[in-house]
């Protein structure tokens, strides 16, 4: 297993080389380059090349790279030009990371509860009421945009019903637990509801093609109880391929979010990217844009590492 672990993390360093390369080059693909974006409409060549220079953009591509990759490396992102001009990025990432991450994790928690037992539910009762029931759902929640549905339970709670938390905004944990899981609530709903129905379309696939396996027969025929084969014996190997898209599906909720914190006034990181695209501020955009492929990368390696633990024969072949 450490020999595995080890691979991954090797792998892993190439794959940061590329996309902090990707990120870094994009922004410069702009015509007139970062300067002239920056500036707008109110530019001119003079001040475009004044900026330039206090941005350290007349350096060569590779020198601009290299000094912003090492400084990446130990923590420093460069400081906001338009957001918050000279307020390091890190601070700005840290000041609302809580946020995004308490979202992210929620919505996935509430899409692991729906969907795993509905998927479960429909593979065990196939082509039955609750089945047609629980596919008919996952459709709706794969269909229906998040920031959607957003505006969809502002005006049913915010609006008709009219409580105090249906509007957005939010508190921190620290300062009071209810309210921050009551302006959280809604926002949690319109962000989970899609990834419940991934995983619940997951679920139920996996869970037909192992109900259908020869052992899961054999335990029937040796007299097993049915709630003990399908929960013990089904459910354990069906699951498997789940946690591949429960783990990848907490960077998905990341960009999910960009969305679902306009909607709701979140003052989380997918409003401060909203932000930093409006004020043309690459420092920001650059980073959080690396920040989320980071997730994404060890949401990946722990998705790995986990797979390997519960199949053997994966850390086997890998590791070899």
């Amino acid at each position: 297993m450490l020999r595995y672990v080890l691979k991954r993390l090797l792998l892993i360093v190439p794959v940061l080389f590329g996309v902090s390369l990707a990120v870094f080059a994009m922004l410069h693909l702009a015509p007139g380059g970062p300067a002239a974006v920056l500036l707008g409409p109110l530019q001119n060549e003079q001040i475009v090349q004044e900026v330039r220079k206090q941005l350290g953009l007349t350096k060569p591509f590779y020198a601009q790279y290299w000094l912003w990759v090492s400084s990446a490396a130990q923590g420093d992102l460069g400081s906001s030009w338009t957001v918050q001009q000279g307020t390091p990025v890190v601070t700005l990432i840290k000041e609302r990371l809580l946020l995004t991450l308490e979202l992210a994790l929620l919505a996935q928690l509430l899409a692991v509860l729906i969907g795993i037992p509905a998927g479960i539910i429909g593979a065990v009762r196939q082509n039955k009421p609750a089945d047609h029931l629980s596919r008919v759902g996952a459709l709706a929640g794969i269909s229906i945009p998040n920031f959607w549905l957003g505006v969809v339970l502002i005006m049913v709670f915010g609006v008709y019903i009219g409580v105090d938390w249906g509007t957005g905004g939010w508190v921190s944990p620290f300062d009071d637990p209810i309210a921050n899981l009551q302006n959280l609530f809604l926002p949690v709903v319109a962000l989970g509801t899609a990834r419940a129905a991934i995983i619940q379309r997951m679920t139920r696939s996996e869970m037909l093609e192992t109900l259908n396996q020869d052992y899961v027969r054999t335990a029937r025929a040796m007299g097993i109880g049915e709630r003990e084969v399908v929960l013990k014996d089904a459910t354990k190997n069906a699951l498997i391929p789940v946690v591949t898209v429960i783990g990848i599906g907490i960077g998905g909720l990341l960009n999910g979010a960009v969305l679902t914190e306009t909607v709701f006034n979140l003052p989380g990181l997918g409003r401060l990217f909203i932000t930093a695209i409006a004020r043309r501020d690459f420092q920001v955009i650059r980073a959080l844009v690396l920040f989320i492929a980071c997730v994404f990368v060890f949401a990946n390696l722990t998705v790995d590492i986990l797979y390997a633990y519960l199949n053997p024969k994966i850390r086997e072949e890998g590791g070899s």
